[in-house]
């Protein structure tokens, strides 16, 4: 009885993630490497980096694929395990990844912040400060958001620049 492909995380050295990947894929062994473009002013300048550093998913069948030629291969520190065996990584969850980036807005990810609707956040500066905020949107200029803050037992909509606002603690 053969068994089927599973996913699994590749712990890789740093910055290896890419040329791990092409190692993996030059062995026909699909991969995924979550990516962000980050926006360097203008498209053109758009470069991409790992989401996860260090890490990238490769859907494996172990019965076909030796672990230790995943282990051994040139930049992988390990695929990653739990209880000495291989953890497997759900699909869904992969797709949930794959969805999450595709929303990000990358003016976000360069500032260090990327943001969807529903985060929350904390006003660190100017009359709001201290407040907790519920991010909206981006509006038109990249240095503002429209976020929803409690002022009165009520939500109220507000424009912040973002360098104003940082994450909370969950």
């Amino acid at each position: 009885m053969v068994s089927a492909a599973n996913w699994y995380a590749v712990h890789t050295k740093p910055h290896k993630e890419r040329s791990v990947e092409q190692y993996l894929r030059n062995r026909g062994i699909d991969t995924y490497l979550p990516v962000l473009s980050e926006n360097r002013q203008s498209p053109r300048a758009a470069t991409q980096r790992p989401f996860f550093s260090c890490y990238l998913f490769a859907q494996m069948n172990l019965d076909s694929v030796p672990l230790s030629s995943v282990n051994w291969a040139p930049g992988v520190n390990r695929v990653v395990c739990f209880g000495g065996q291989p953890a497997i990584v759900p699909e869904n969850v992969l797709l949930w990844i794959r969805d999450r980036l595709a929303q990000i807005d990358p003016r976000d990810y360069h500032r260090g912040m990327p943001l969807l609707p529903g985060d929350r956040l904390r006003v660190s500066k100017g009359p709001l400060q201290g407040l907790e905020a519920i991010f909206d949107q981006r509006l038109s200029s990249s240095a503002r958001a429209r976020v929803f803050v409690e002022i009165l037992g009520r939500l109220t909509a507000c424009q912040i620049d973002l360098t104003d606002l940082e994450r909370t603690e969950v």
